[in-house]
């Protein structure tokens, strides 16, 4: 299989936020480049309701990002930044992707001295190639947040998304809104304490295990048969599923603990816990290993 091929098709549709890159890049300071390396685990990655149908995978993944940063006056800024990620799944290879995509961002600062709150609105970009090239996707988001110091060692975020991405099967293919608040505790110069929540309402795809009837591949579970919406059978899991997409409101909670361990390079343990409930309810327990690096 041409593992490339999926990213050109998704790639196009990119090109005009990439043409921007050019004269922001020629008038901003940078690039300031970071890199990311991550190790995940995930319960349900089917993200299907306990069951026959839960199948856990394990994850590893790579980002690397260039920012570029003009200041528009004292307390604005805009940013520019173009990342690339690779992620490979240990136990179904059709989840193995690239992804690349840029994100502009204005950020303003309200107010002066460190505990004045920052607000941010950009657009994002991001073009995905899966290695099943049916789930191959173009999505574009509108981002908005803000931040802010309580004190010294405590620090409060609020980020927002509204977004849409088009695949090349309708199942995988939506619209979504999403929040996720953060409270940042650093104890020491070295530890940083997160806790986490979330939510998010819209599209997103449950996997049912299938059998064969008169009828082709249809769900083992009797009461997924009659889910509505766009599906059809997939071999992602190396063997028989049912793909559906579904509408649901999901909550998250979490936490993470994170040591620096010099003073560009921080190292991130987190778990993160996802109830997904629609037509039907779907649990997910995420924990991931990451480090990451600014240069």
């Amino acid at each position: 299989m041409d593992f490339f091929r999926p990213m050109r098709s998704t790639g196009r549709a990119l090109i005009p936020l990439l043409a921007l890159l050019v004269p922001i890049g020629a008038l901003a300071d940078g690039p300031y480049l970071s890199a990311t390396a991550s190790a995940t685990w995930q319960d349900n990655v089917t993200n299907a309701p306990s069951g026959d149908g839960t199948r856990g995978a394990f994850d590893l993944d790579s980002q690397v990002e260039a920012s570029w940063i003009r200041s528009l006056d004292f307390s604005t800024l805009l940013t520019a930044s173009l990342s690339a990620c690779a992620e490979v799944c240990t136990s179904y290879s059709g989840l193995d992707n690239l992804a690349v995509g840029p994100q502009f961002t204005l950020r303003h600062k309200v107010g002066v001295g460190p505990l004045a709150p920052n607000l941010y609105v950009g657009v994002a970009g991001l073009g995905v190639g899966f290695n099943d090239p049916e789930r191959s996707k173009i999505e574009g988001d509108v981002v908005f947040g803000f931040s802010q110091r309580v004190s010294d060692s405590l620090q409060v975020l609020v980020d927002g998304k509204v977004g849409s991405y088009d695949a090349r099967d309708i199942v995988f293919c939506g619209n979504y809104a999403s929040l996720v608040g953060t409270v940042n505790w650093d104890m020491d110069e070295t530890w940083r304490l997160k806790v986490i929540g979330g939510w998010r309402v819209g599209d997103s795809v449950a996997n049912y295990t299938a059998e064969q009837s008169a009828f082709g591949w249809v769900p083992v579970d009797a009461d997924a048969f009659n889910l509505p919406g766009a599906w059809h059978y997939v071999r992602t899991f190396n063997e028989p599923f049912v793909a559906w997409r579904v509408s649901d409101r999901t909550w998250s909670y979490g936490a993470a603990i994170s040591p620096a361990l010099g003073r560009h390079t921080s190292l991130t343990l987190q778990f993160e816990h996802f109830t997904s409930v629609g037509l039907d309810r779907y649990d997910n327990n995420v924990v991931s290993l990451s480090v990451a690096h600014h240069f």
